[in-house]
């Protein structure tokens, strides 16, 4: 099952509350982009996912199944809806697609400058945390951590700067997105296939 929310609403609702319920640590969504643009109905989504026992979700800033970002302030009022569907405790992750957008040579202080702007006006508008995936320079990292009024989240992937190294660059939340399942899943492939000759 691909991203761009493929996977149905209510499917993706009920694997929450499984996985809530099957665990004793708080469980955080990706939840993509609310399976909404309407205020009403994403904010109607937010509450439902927070009704599962979720503590909090990723939500991001590109255009659903296509490859343009919402306007900032196209996603400020979908951040605010947001917040209302799920109240005040719950942490809303802003994701911005900036650096996953641009090929990493492309990576400069103007792309830097865009999305510290994201992070004010997000931040404004009722998120927890800022959250720039494919961002790997750490001197652009340091920059926007050290800029943003939200705690910034970093993806870690194969190539990226280790741990300790966007740590002291100021991030304050690490996640390893697809990689570690993609991981498991080519060793079995490979033990599959040694040990059926294939």
């Amino acid at each position: 099952m691909s991203d761009a929310e493929a996977l149905p609403l209510q499917l993706a609702l009920a694997n929450a509350e499984r996985v809530v319920a099957a665990v004793e640590l708080p469980v955080s969504i990706d939840f993509e982009g609310g399976y909404a643009v309407e205020a009403e109905t994403l904010a109607a989504n937010m509450a439902a996912l927070a009704s599962t026992g979720a503590v909090g979700c990723n939500f991001e800033d590109q255009v659903i199944g296509g490859t343009e970002m919402h306007a900032i302030d196209v996603q400020t009022a979908r951040i605010a809806a947001a917040r209302r569907g799920t109240g005040a405790d719950f942490f809303l992750n802003a994701r911005t697609d900036i650096f996953l957008q641009a090929k990493p040579d492309t990576h400069d202080q103007a792309k830097a400058d865009a999305a510290i702007e994201r992070a004010h006006a997000y931040a404004a508008a009722g998120a927890s945390g800022f959250f720039v995936p494919g961002l790997a320079d750490l001197d652009l990292l340091a920059k926007i951590c050290a800029a943003s009024p939200l705690p910034v989240n970093f993806m870690a992937f194969p190539g990226a700067p280790d741990a300790r190294a966007v740590a002291q660059a100021g991030v304050a939340r690490i996640s390893h997105g697809p990689f570690p399942h993609l991981l498991a899943l080519k060793a079995f492939e490979d033990a599959a296939r040694e040990a059926f000759g294939a």
